[in-house]
This record gives C-alpha cells, sequence and structure tokens, in this order.
C-alpha cells in the first residue's frame, strides 16, 4: 500500500512539473542558453558590451542642481554631477579600451546601458557606440550575440565581487561551465594599486586577458 501511494505522488509530481514547464513555453519565458550552446554562439557571433551610463543618479544630481536654492549646496551637487559624469566616461573608455587591446574570440559591440531593452526586443542598428563613446549610426548587429557587463557578481558562487558578467540574448545570466563571471578579488586589486602603482586601466586589461583566456580554455579555440 505504500509504495503504491509511493508511485502516486511520483507520477503526481512528474506531470505537475511537466505542465509547468509547458506553461513557461506557451507563456513565452526563454529557456537559458546552455553552457556549449553560448560558447558556440560567440564563436559565430558577437559579444556586445553594455557600459553604465549612471543615467539615474546623473538625472538625480541634475534635479538637485537645478532646485536647490542655496548656493552652497547647489555648487556641492553640481560638483557632485561633474565627478560622476567624469568617472563614469573614464571607466568607459577604460573598459572600451581593455577589451578592443586584449580581446579576439568574437566580433565586439558596445552600447549604452539605457539600450538592452530595444536590443532584448529585436534593435540592431543606431544603438551601439563608435570610439568616441556617441552612439554611431552606421553600426549594427547582425547574427547572434551574448551580452556581458562589467559589475557586482550577479552569482553568490563567486569569491570575486565585481566583475565581467555574461548574459545570453534574452539577458538572462549563463550557466556553468561557461565562464559566465570572471572577477578579481579587491584584496588583490587593492594590492596591485598600493605595491605595484597599477592604475585602474591596468585592472581592466588583466581581467580582460583573464576572460579571454577562460573562453579558450572553455572553447577550445
Amino acid at each position: 500500500m505504500k509504495a503504491v501511494k509511493i508511485q502516486a505522488l511520483l507520477l503526481y509530481l512528474m506531470v505537475f512539473f511537466t505542465a509547468a514547464t509547458a506553461q513557461e513555453q506557451v507563456a513565452g519565458i526563454p529557456t537559458p542558453l546552455s553552457a556549449y550552446e553560448a560558447i558556440q554562439t560567440l564563436k559565430n557571433g558577437t559579444l556586445v558590451i553594455r557600459l553604465a551610463t549612471n543615467v539615474r543618479r546623473i538625472e538625480a544630481l541634475e534635479k538637485m542642481v537645478a532646485t536647490t536654492s542655496k548656493e552652497k549646496d547647489r555648487q556641492r551637487f553640481e560638483n557632485m554631477l561633474q565627478k560622476t559624469k567624469q568617472e563614469t566616461e573614464d571607466k568607459n573608455r577604460w573598459l572600451m579600451a581593455a577589451f578592443q587591446a586584449n580581446y579576439t574570440f568574437s566580433k565586439l559591440l558596445f552600447m549604452p546601458d539605457t539600450a538592452s531593452t530595444l536590443l532584448k526586443t529585436g534593435t540592431r542598428k543606431g544603438i551601439f557606440y563608435g570610439s568616441d563613446l556617441k552612439i554611431e549610426p552606421s553600426l549594427s548587429l547582425d547574427g547572434d550575440f551574448l551580452v556581458a557587463y562589467n559589475g557586482p557578481s550577479a552569482s553568490r558562487d563567486n569569491s570575486a565581487n565585481e566583475g565581467i558578467n555574461v548574459l545570453d540574448g534574452n539577458l538572462q545570466l549563463l550557466q556553468s561551465p561557461f565562464p559566465y563571471f570572471v572577477g578579481r578579488t579587491s584584496v588583490r586589486r587593492m594590492f596591485e594599486e598600493t605595491f605595484n602603482k597599477t592604475t585602474e586601466l591596468d585592472h581592466y586589461n588583466t581581467l580582460v586577458k583573464k576572460f579571454q583566456q577562460r573562453l579558450e580554455e572553455f572553447g577550445g579555440q
């Protein structure tokens, strides 16, 4: 009798999960690429680097500058605004330079993070940066792609708190053993900056080289 109940429970679970999977497919919920599908996609396609714009912080500071009546406070917000803009541009230039100098695994394109939804929904032109970090209308994306960005790890399984995260075309985090996150610990970075006098550009160069190596190791190139 007990065995019959167990069989009935297993049958129920199988039907439940089959129905749930079918419901997801009907609802159009995309299935994440497998690691091996992802590496083939990248080999034959393009890596789109998503660069941070900090648009929300910049817009908030611009509003504070425009609405603050006290000159001292207004100037403080203005200084914060200009610093944020400059730091954002500098980091994007360094990251772009690092990829251009050290990445050869696939074709490359760069876009602002504000264009993510457009890319996901099918836009393939008019959203990509030229070398001057301005939208270059002539640049277009052909074929399949993956998306990468530098930022906090999207997975809790990594000791490094920041690095290169890789997403599929639906902006879902890829799966192991694909190197979906490649980072460097803050301790190592701090040590190098203190004792070796490395710069943030050096950090990005090292990070991209490491990412390139991991792709080669997994992709067998």
